[in-house]
């Protein structure tokens, strides 16, 4: 019931409810109950509205997941395990702006590997062709995404129809 009422933009359950007649009163019952009994196993703090402290932090975490290439899709609270290596990162989604800085990240990674190579630096160059190798697949991705929203096909402007010049009197014409 509560992701019906999601669908349909209810925000009370009890307006949903009106919409489900189909369903026997027993199963009404039943969701009841499930949610009375869940609502006495979670901690009643999870049912209080934030400090104002804690609204700050929440949407600290949603400024802070702004990076460089794009936004981090890490949920609320969770710590970064990658260590600021965003490039690496399955959780980082690509601004398609950034598509350019993208091609220089690859591009230089490039330049370090061979200069690491020269240099003798063979751990250096393992973790460098990781980052390497998912900034390119990252690439890859962002110019699928790129070509799937250049091919699909967007609103239709129809236009909205105007009367122009002054409107006329249709008189029928008759014969005899």
């Amino acid at each position: 019931m509560h992701i019906a009422a999601k669908l349909l933009g209810h925000a009370n359950l009890n307006t949903t409810q009106h919409y489900l007649a189909v369903f026997q009163e027993d199963m009404v019952r039943a969701y009841r109950s499930f949610l009375d009994n869940r609502r006495r196993v979670r901690p009643e703090t999870e049912y209080r509205e934030p400090t104002d402290q804690e609204w700050a932090d929440f949407h600290q975490h949603f400024h802070e997941r702004k990076l460089e290439l794009g936004t981090c899709g890490r949920p609320y609270g969770s710590p970064c395990q990658h260590e600021h290596a965003c490039v690496r990162c399955p959780m980082l989604r690509v601004d398609p702006k950034q598509r350019s800085r993208l091609v220089e990240i690859v591009n230089s990674l490039g330049e370090r590997i061979q200069e690491a190579r020269m240099n003798g630096w063979l751990g250096e160059v393992q973790g460098l062709q990781t980052s390497r190798d998912a900034a390119a697949r990252k690439l890859v991705a962002l110019d699928r995404t790129i070509a799937q929203v250049q091919q699909a096909p967007g609103p239709t402007n129809l236009g909205i129809p105007t009367i122009t010049g002054a409107p006329r009197l249709i008189v029928p014409v008759t014969r005899r």
